[in-house]
């Protein structure tokens, strides 16, 4: 797909602004390229003081019609923004994100255009927006419990699963997992140099990927696909898989170019495999009042790689006791909202090593229950995994109580990349069922573990079954 890019050159007395009329994908040219361009001009003597990007608000715009596209690029045109690089999806050609002031936002909708918001995730509860590895880590570390005194760790976690007599099978090999988070830190020995994918990503952390300054991206993707074979101290669930370090601001404008960047790479063959993305974070919120529209572009850019043969996998979240104050014995009221909750998507809750989140002796009470704000056929969480004990976080070790349903999702990633190692062919609704269909059966309400506790070796044997009937 072509590239395409706004230029602009000062010819008094005129600002002249040169629009790119395509299908683009970001604001860049690629030399050699034929495009047919319309040019808009403005007088100079009416300029207004250049505004800087950095303090504006990005938006999402939607187009309805080529015609309004062009309208709404010369909008974009006309506005004078310092550093501004609006930008196409890839996964949807008729919708744009760009820094916008108020009155650029007012013109845009006068078009015709629709206008989504630019929201922010989160990885833990707090209204800070600035990772800072020791709070965040000290956020996670409850009263000491029996699982920490007792010395358990990520290796009890993972045999808990089954993920070691799923290795009799494989170990994920082939499959890549790409972790879209807070980065990842690339001196971990968990982290073969070969296990490491050399695609950088063009977003916001554009060669900042292997990088993780507040660790807990460190922590998902050493869960999912760790490795002890240069001396790191724990295997994750797929000791074997390629990980893709996706470092994120947790933005949907970024998440949104994540997912297209993504998509490409595997459209283009520049993932060979099959893909995996893992997403541990969510909104911490106790009702969700709209936040996230369903229709937002960046669910779009999510479902177009779930309909390319990407499985996407996300922590159910953590609102349920600590952040919503529900009675910790209840499987309700509903606290998954948004992506975390679709019916496309596996969403996973988490449990202690008793396998509950219904004693308020654990963390685990927190884990977010069903059914799911979007879940309409199938309720919410899909499944459960257990997070307790020692494990990497950052560059060091940690023991915490739990990791919350962040470090349970990596597990159903790690899952998905054994499965689609045994049998490459399968699709996100196969590993789904596969999943779910496998799934050790607890006591607690479905809108509390769901399917239950996640069991790596039940399902590798299924894709392997699968792959002896197709």
């Amino acid at each position: 797909m072509e590239r395409s890019t706004v230029q602009s050159c000062l010819a008094a007395p005129f600002l002249i602004f040169r629009i790119t009329i395509l299908d683009p994908c970001c604001w860049r040219p690629r030399t050699g390229s034929s495009r047919d361009t319309l040019t808009v001009f403005k007088s100079k003597r009416t300029l207004q003081p250049l505004i800087e990007d950095s303090f504006l608000d990005k938006i999402f715009v939607r187009f309805e019609s080529d015609e309004q596209k062009i309208d709404g690029l010369q909008t974009i045109a006309l506005q004078t923004v310092e550093g501004a690089r609006p930008k196409f999806l890839y996964a949807q050609p008729n919708v744009l994100h760009t820094p916008a002031t108020d009155e650029m936002r007012a013109r845009l909708e006068a078009t015709g255009a629709t206008i989504f918001e630019d929201v922010q995730f989160r990885v833990l509860p707090g209204d800070d927006e600035a990772y800072d590895d020791l709070d965040q880590a000290d956020r996670w570390m409850q009263a000491p419990d029996p699982d920490t005194i007792d010395g358990y760790s990520l290796r009890d976690v993972v045999e808990q699963v089954g993920a070691p007599r799923a290795w009799q099978h494989t170990k994920g090999e082939g499959v890549t997992i790409a972790i879209v988070d807070t980065g990842v830190a690339g001196a971990r020995l968990e982290f073969l140099p070969g296990q490491r994918s050399p695609i950088d990503l063009d977003s916001e952390y554009l060669g900042q990927h292997w990088s993780d300054p507040a660790g807990h991206g460190s922590t998902c993707a050493a869960i999912a696909a760790g490795s002890r074979a240069a001396g790191g101290r724990y295997d994750g669930v797929a000791p074997g898989a390629t990980i893709l370090a996706a470092r994120s601001t947790l933005k949907t404008t970024d998440l949104a170019d994540i997912y297209d960047e993504l998509l490409r790479a595997r459209i283009e063959g520049n993932i060979a495999g099959p893909l995996v993305v893992s997403n541990s974070y969510g909104l911490y919120v106790c009702d969700s009042l709209a936040i996230l529209p369903e229709d937002h572009p960046y669910m779009g850019s999510v479902l177009a790689a779930v309909n390319n043969g990407i499985f996407v996998c996300f922590a159910a979240g953590n609102n349920h006791h600590d952040v919503c104050k529900h009675d910790p014995y209840a499987c309700g009221p509903n606290t998954i909202w948004g992506p975390n909750s679709h019916d496309d998507i596996v969403s996973v809750g988490t449990v202690n090593r008793a396998l509950t989140n219904r004693d308020p002796a654990t963390p685990h009470v927190g884990s977010s229950r069903g059914p799911g704000e979007w879940a309409k056929q199938t309720s919410k969480p899909d499944c459960v995994a257990p997070t307790y004990g020692e494990v990497p976080w950052g560059t060091v070790y940690r023991k915490m109580g739990w990791w919350g349903t962040s470090g349970a999702c990596p597990q159903v990633a790690g899952a998905a990349a054994l499965m689609l190692s045994a049998c490459p062919t399968l699709t996100p609704s196969q590993i789904a069922d596969g999943i779910r269909d496998t799934c050790s059966l607890l006591p607690e309400g479905k809108t509390c573990v769901g399917h239950g506790l996640l069991d790596c070796e039940a399902a590798v044997e299924t894709a392997i079954k699968l792959r002896s009937t197709t």
